[in-house]
């Protein structure tokens, strides 16, 4: 998401996105996936997905794992790095999502036991991804040799 988007947010109040990238696999998935993203009214909560400005310009969507009064603590589902995000930086929400053709609100069942397991086994997930990651750099690392 770019700077355009952005403003379609804050002009319109909301805006479908294709998401770029890997990193909140396997709930969005490149080039199949969608979200609606809208004006976030009120404070995140833990479990939300968010789409936040890094550096000021490029929108973000990843999960909001702990909330304090000056920050959040946020990571994407597939990745095991924490992200500090102040409240300023959060510009939307997302409410719907695409899913293989099929758009889905966030409050259905199947999804909200998804992201109660995800983010409540993240002290599990995040060792697992962290090793995986530097296995990856390692083959990559050997192979180019």
């Amino acid at each position: 998401m770019g700077q355009q988007q952005l403003e379609s947010l804050e002009r319109d109040g909301r805006y479908i996105s294709v998401p770029k990238g890997i990193s909140m696999r396997p709930m969005i998935v490149q080039g199949r996936d969608a979200v609606l993203v809208e004006v976030l009214k009120g404070k995140p909560r833990k479990y939300d997905l968010v789409m936040y400005a890094r550096n000021n310009e490029k929108g973000v969507i990843h999960r909001v794992i702990k909330c304090f009064d000056d920050h959040y603590i946020i990571c994407g589902d597939n990745c095991w790095k924490y992200e500090y995000v102040r409240p300023e930086q959060i510009k939307g929400i997302v409410t719907r999502f695409n899913r293989k053709g099929k758009w889905h609100d966030i409050d259905e069942f199947p999804y909200q036991a998804y992201v109660h397991l995800w983010v409540d086994l993240i002290g599990i997930r995040r060792p697992l991804f962290y090793i995986r990651d530097k296995a990856k750099a390692l083959r990559r690392k050997m192979k180019g040799k």
